[in-house]
Formats: C-alpha cells, sequence, structure tokens
C-alpha cells in the first residue's frame, strides 16, 4: 500500500502544505479553508503522513512539519518540493504498467504516452520545464562529490547533458579559473542563458546546442556526465562515451557522476532508481563491475570511485590499449 503514502505526499505538496505551515502549528480547519479544500478529508490525509513520520499531530486536529516534512519546503535547504511534482505527474502514471517493462525490458512510458520520454518533454514545454526545475533542484546534494572535487589545473570543463546550466553554474561559481562548456539539446540550452548569467559565470560559459550521440564539443580538459548514462541502456551508453573519448584529448578525464549499486545484496536507494529508469526511459543503475565492463568497452578506464551520500563520483581516462 505504498502507493497510498506517495499519493498523499503527492496531495500535500500540490496544496503547498508545508509553506503553509511554516515553523508553525495549524489547525486542520484554516489549512482547509485556505487550501479550499475538504477539511475531513485533509484532516485524514495529514493524520496519515504524520504517522509516516512527515508532520507531528496535536491534541486539537492541528499539525506542525516534522523535520523529514521540511524537505516539502520550497525554499528549505536540498527542498524536495520539485522531486515530489516530477514523480507525481506522468512518471507515476507510468509505473500502472510496470508489469510491461518486466516483460519485454522496454521503458512502459512509451507505452502509456506513445513516445519516449523525452521526445514526449520536447513536445510538452510545461513538463519540460517542470522536469529541469526538478533536477536543478537535487544538482547541490547529489553533486558533492563533483563539487569538492580538487579543481586545480583544469582550464575548461564540459558538461555533456547540462541541461539548464544549474550545475555548470554551480562549480564555475566556486572555481572562479575554470572556463566552462554547456552541451545539451538545442531546445533544452535556450533555458540555460538566464542561469548563467544570474550566477555571474555566463562571460566564461559557451552554450552548445547538439545531440551527444553525434557528437560532443571539442577543447575541454574534463568532461562531466552528470547523472546521464543512468537514462539509457548499454548500446545507447556506448554511444555517449564513444562519442566522448572522441573529443577527450589525451591528457584529459571523464567525469560520470552517477548512483553505484552495492553489490552486498543490502538495501540501496539506486534499487529503487533503477527501477524507475526501466520504466520511464529503459536505463538502469550499474554496479561498479557494470561500468568498469562499460568503460572498457568504449575505450576508457575506470581510474578511481569516490562514493558520496547521494550519489557516487567515477573518474575515467583513456585507455591506452584501446587507442
Amino acid at each position: 500500500m505504498g502507493y497510498i503514502v506517495s499519493q498523499s505526499i503527492f496531495t500535500v505538496n500540490e496544496l503547498r502544505i508545508a509553506d503553509r505551515l511554516g515553523g508553525e502549528a495549524r489547525s486542520v480547519t484554516d489549512l482547509a479553508r485556505e487550501c479550499s479544500v475538504d477539511a475531513d478529508a485533509l484532516h485524514r490525509t495529514l493524520r496519515l503522513l504524520a504517522a509516516e513520520g512527515l508532520f507531528h499531530e496535536g491534541p486539537t486536529g492541528s499539525f506542525r512539519l516534522a523535520a523529514l516534512g521540511e524537505l516539502l519546503r520550497t525554499e528549505a535547504p536540498g527542498s524536495l518540493h520539485e522531486f515530489v511534482n516530477l514523480m507525481a505527474g506522468e512518471s507515476y502514471r507510468v509505473w500502472a504498467e510496470s508489469a510491461y517493462s518486466v516483460r519485454t525490458g522496454k521503458p512502459a512510458f512509451d507505452l502509456v504516452h506513445g513516445m519516449p520520454h523525452f521526445n514526449w518533454l520536447a513536445e510538452h514545454p510545461d513538463a519540460a520545464r517542470d522536469f529541469n526545475r526538478a533536477q536543478a533542484s537535487l544538482v547541490t546534494q547529489r553533486s558533492l562529490p563533483l563539487l569538492e572535487r580538487n579543481w586545480q589545473g583544469v582550464k575548461t570543463v564540459v558538461d555533456v547533458g547540462g541541461g539548464n546550466g544549474q550545475l555548470l553554474a554551480t562549480l564555475l561559481s566556486q572555481q572562479p579559473h575554470l572556463e566552462g562548456v554547456l552541451f545539451d539539446l538545442p531546445h533544452v540550452v535556450t533555458e540555460a542563458q538566464a542561469k548563467l548569467t544570474e550566477s555571474g559565470v555566463r562571460d566564461r560559459t559557451r552554450i552548445v546546442g547538439g545531440d551527444f550521440f553525434a557528437e560532443v564539443p571539442t577543447g575541454g580538459d574534463v568532461y562531466v556526465l552528470a547523472q546521464i548514462l543512468h537514462d539509457w541502456n548499454e548500446e545507447q551508453a556506448l554511444g555517449i562515451l564513444r562519442s566522448c573519448r572522441k573529443a577527450l584529448p589525451g591528457h584529459g578525464r571523464l567525469l560520470i557522476l552517477e548512483q553505484v549499486i552495492p553489490e552486498d545484496g543490502e538495501p540501496h536507494p539506486a534499487k529503487f532508481l533503477d527501477l524507475h529508469m526501466l520504466v520511464l526511459l529503459g536505463g538502469r543503475e550499474r554496479t561498479e563491475t557494470d561500468w568498469r565492463s562499460l568503460l572498457a568497452d568504449s575505450g576508457f578506464r575506470l581510474e578511481s570511485v569516490e562514493q558520496g551520500a547521494r550519489s557516487s563520483l567515477m573518474t575515467a581516462v583513456l585507455d591506452g590499449a584501446a587507442r
């Protein structure tokens, strides 16, 4: 019955209950009036989520946020508000057909929506905007291993599949000696101009639109693939890596920021994300063994793996034997 919990979270997130509560306890009657919803139904929803640790229920029908619920506030550090919106939309509807993915190994998204996910986003600008906002909201937390890396000796960073530029803007803001190249589909990078300008790094960034299955820009010392390869199956991921290999200079490094599934059989968030990638895109999360094999097949050698709380940073170099 876990979907009942997730749908209840989606509902209170849509109503911005966390923002309305702030640091106070408020009665359900007041909240329901403010949201124009049924007070009894809202009370029953909040009661469930209080039992799940998102709220604290008072003795007089009042509720306040618990620490876990704070993550639904739009301005909270590490806010998951936009991410919850993303999971509540087209992604959630696709999971009703997850058995199709198990039977075929193909993404159920294509079955439900009639086309692949990224094609669908290109035709639905509002959903694409929500998708980009959700990805940007997760950048700081999941990218810490990359942002905390020693960047001395690096001049130019190419962010392959860099979306609206949030990650590159954050990195260049922290490392004033760096120059950047933001590369993604043409309709995606159009949103990057404002983000890079707002961050004060537009003059150090070149924006390039294109298709990473065909080629990626040359001229970088370090190429970054942040949460990109898990979107794709093995053949497609190899295509992206081979494009990067053609562009990477002999002294260059390829940095891959992804979840790495542990091989000890223990619970891990990457196992949830792995199935979501299958159902949504036909992609997958990978073990370290999988990563080594994938990189070797594309002409790279995995040099190191730095484990992080939300994701891991893998450094790969050109395999001298393969050149």
